[in-house]
């Protein structure tokens, strides 16, 4: 009952500035897109309320004049502030509560371009985990380097960069990429089907331009080179001393196989070899493609209605207020 009970002081907490109000709607928004719980999308933006009144006690409105030592100084405010209910300090669950608000506030900022803050405030017990995020500098980085993990042969480069076209352009989770299937992919109509999403649900990815070229290249001439390549070699019976005909079986109708000509699993170690090639320092995962891409149409201008079409959710946050992030970073997204 004790959290519960801050959660709703928070809850009326008075904010006056226009520009922490509108934040606090964009951090839900972002939060949506990117796939968190509605619990999540509705908690850490209460629990972000008492950060931006810590700061409007101190005459700080715009988020342009917040520094690395007024986040500082909130933890420091935090651990010394009284209950509300009890008058006793804060309990250490309260305190998390906040901080992880802070945290991932701190990373969508970062993300988005709205204001960036080098800082890495403590890490309470059970804060949430942001996927790294790509810019579209970065984005493009990898697609450069894809031409590099070609040499061996060039089908191998356009299966990377229809692996960025599926995994960033279309936005799909590892799994949903896994399972997809030739047949999946009308490039006609330029639209993807992802037949496995979560949830058992199916849904039409539209595919834009750049990435459908990738996409048609890789199933019109990269691909049946893998099934070439695949090992028919033999095996050997020491008890009879005969050599034995081995016959691997292929996946025909996969998407992305590898080089036995079967169904493709392992997208991890393709990215970490174009992350190497790329000079890209931070980790990510196929994951952080999805939420890259989210984070980009946002930063474009796109409604949180169709991002949240494109990415495959099944439910919208009640609030319609539509945020337009103006970005350093304009043009075509890479694929």
């Amino acid at each position: 009952m004790g959290g519960f009970f801050i959660y709703l002081l928070m809850k009326q907490l008075p904010i006056n500035s226009v520009s922490f109000l509108y934040l606090e709607q964009s951090f839900r928004k972002w939060l949506f897109i990117l796939g968190y719980a509605t619990t999540t999308t509705d908690t850490l933006p209460v629990h972000l309320r008492e950060f931006f009144h810590y700061l409007e006690q101190r005459h700080i409105t715009e988020i342009l004049l917040v520094e690395n030592r007024h986040v500082h100084g909130f933890i420091s405010y935090l651990e010394n502030r009284a209950s509300d209910k009890t008058g006793a300090g804060l309990s250490t669950s309260s305190i998390n509560k906040m901080i992880t608000a802070v945290n991932a506030f701190i990373k969508y900022l970062n993300s988005t371009g709205r204001h960036f803050l080098d800082i890495s405030p403590v890490r309470p017990a059970g804060d949430i985990k942001i996927p790294s995020i790509l810019t579209q500098v970065e984005i493009q980085l990898l697609y450069d380097a894809s031409f590099e993990t070609g040499r061996i042969d060039k089908a191998i480069g356009q299966r990377d960069r229809a692996m960025l076209a599926v995994l960033y352009g279309c936005g799909l989770r590892k799994m949903e990429a896994t399972s997809l299937n030739i047949t999946d992919i009308d490039l006609h109509k330029a639209l993807l089907l992802v037949r496995k999403g979560k949830g058992n649900k199916q849904w039409y990815v539209p595919i834009a331009r750049k990435a459908l070229e990738d996409i048609r290249v890789y199933l019109q001439e990269g691909r049946g080179w893998f099934f070439d390549q695949h090992d028919t070699g033999h095996w050997y019976n020491q008890r009879y001393g005969h050599a034995f005909k081995r016959k691997i079986q292929t996946d025909d109708e996969a998407f992305f196989v590898n080089g036995k000509g079967q169904q493709m699993k392992n997208f991890y170690q393709r990215l970490h070899l174009l992350r190497d090639k790329a000079g890209i320092q931070q980790q990510f995962s196929p994951h952080s493609l999805r939420h890259s891409i989210a984070t980009h149409l946002l930063q474009g201008g796109m409604d949180i209605e169709e991002i949240a079409k494109f990415l495959g959710h099944s439910s919208l946050l009640s609030t319609q207020i539509y945020m337009h992030i103006q970005t350093e970073h304009n043009g075509e997204l890479a694929t």
